[in-house]
């Protein structure tokens, strides 16, 4: 009997602890139940975000357009056309995918402004996560469909033409590109430590560019970090190798003009934060008086340098995402930060030419005097360290032998 009433006692015991059990699932389970999936206010994308949006296109408004996206109707167009396929998405029972124009929008609004991902949702009604994956996929997507607007020339004709035009406008023979770096504000990386920690005491990725005659880009590579030292941006690159082991086609040295026989290199256009190489002539250093050679050589080595400082001048102050900081992971922020540059040529060959690069926009000589780009407005990149560099005498009297030529055969200043 005494057995028996324990046995009760004890299975009375035992389903009161199962229901308590199973009041404090219930409890937590209803303590992570979300009362909704989606925040409220991203139900009303398609009615307020999308619609703004739409307004904004159908307004065909250019100062409109050039401010929000900084490309007009009819690019807009094609760049949808292109990357569409890539980026499209599937609705779903439990609500429509993001369009590809919302995702292409948010990308060039992002780019023209630099918001942060909190502001943008707000505005297009789209959450930070979304927004940060549609940065991330679509700007890899316009990389790609833009790559043919950015390229090296691959043969010794193109390269050759890419000379011609140097001289043909800005009087310095044997250019093949002007060459420069910059350091772009990015989030501090988690556990990076002084990787990306520059000599400007802020952390970076490194730009590093070379541009055509025209202001146009023909090499883009953002993978430097900004912790390795100025002098050793150039070797770090993907660019390095090719100019070492000649592998770019370059075309072989050859005299300036007849009657001359020195045999002069192809040479890039490069600052002092550049070494003196076969391939990358820099000016002289120190201070020179005027008429000097020296003088000469360096006014024209630094004007035949505008193209680049002004492509990189409009870009930056056109696509403020570039401004920084870019808070996305180094491996993401190098691709966003390309991705402004093949826009850039890609604007530049389009009907958005106009509004993108008026006159106004670059710095111009006139009758001697630099007249500054409206870019100049707006600070611009950091730039790099200059290096010291001994080169070996060869290129050391190739450099004279060049200065002396543009003392005697060209207008100095002209």
């Amino acid at each position: 009997m005494d057995t028996l009433l324990m046995s009760e006692e004890w299975l009375a015991s035992l389903s009161w602890a199962v229901e308590l059990n199973v009041e404090q699932l219930r409890g937590r389970n209803q303590r992570i139940v979300r009362s909704w999936w989606m925040r409220p206010m991203f139900f009303q994308r398609r009615q307020d975000g999308n619609r703004l949006l739409d307004d904004i296109v159908a307004e065909r408004t250019n100062e409109t357009i050039n401010t929000f996206i900084r490309v007009k109707p009819e690019d807009l167009e094609f760049l949808l056309r292109s990357i569409a396929p890539e980026i499209a998405r599937m609705n779903t029972n439990m609500r429509d995918a993001i369009t590809t124009q919302e995702r292409l929008l948010i990308l060039l609004h992002y780019l023209a402004t630099g918001h942060t991902f909190s502001s943008l949702q707000f505005l297009f009604r789209v959450s930070r996560s979304s927004i940060s994956r549609i940065v991330k996929e679509t700007s890899l997507c316009l990389n790609k469909v833009l790559r043919s607007y950015l390229k090296l020339p691959s043969t010794k004709q193109q390269w050759l033409e890419v000379s011609q035009r140097f001289e043909q406008r800005w009087n310095f023979p044997h250019a093949i590109g002007a060459m420069d770096g910059k350091h772009v504000k990015i989030r501090a990386p988690a556990h990076s430590g002084s990787d990306y920690y520059n000599y400007k005491n802020f952390f970076s990725i490194v730009l590093l560019v070379i541009v055509d005659a025209d202001y146009n880009f023909l090499f883009a590579d953002a993978g430097g970090k900004g912790g390795i030292s100025d002098g050793g941006i150039l070797r770090n690159s993907r660019l390095f190798q090719k100019l070492e082991n000649k592998l770019l086609n370059i075309p072989d040295p050859e005299p300036l003009r007849v009657p001359y026989r020195v045999p002069v290199p192809y040479f890039l256009l490069g600052d002092k934060a550049f070494a003196y190489t076969d391939y990358c002539i820099r000016p002289f250093g120190g201070i020179h008086s005027p008429g000097s050679y020296q003088r000469i050589f360096n006014y024209r080595h630094s004007r035949a340098r505008m193209p680049v400082e002004n492509a990189l001048g409009i870009v930056t102050n056109k696509f403020e995402v570039l401004s920084g900081p870019i808070r996305l992971p180094p491996d993401v922020a190098k691709h966003v930060v390309l991705t402004p540059l093949y826009l850039h040529n890609f604007l530049r060959k389009s009907a958005s030419r106009h509004i993108y690069s008026p006159p106004s926009s670059f710095d111009r000589v006139v009758n001697g005097n630099l007249v500054p780009g409206d870019w100049r407005a707006n600070e611009g990149l950091a730039g790099l360290q200059g290096v010291s560099s001994r080169a070996p005498d060869r290129l050391l009297n190739i450099r004279t032998h060049m200065a002396l030529d543009f003392k005697h055969n060209y207008n100095h200043y002209g």
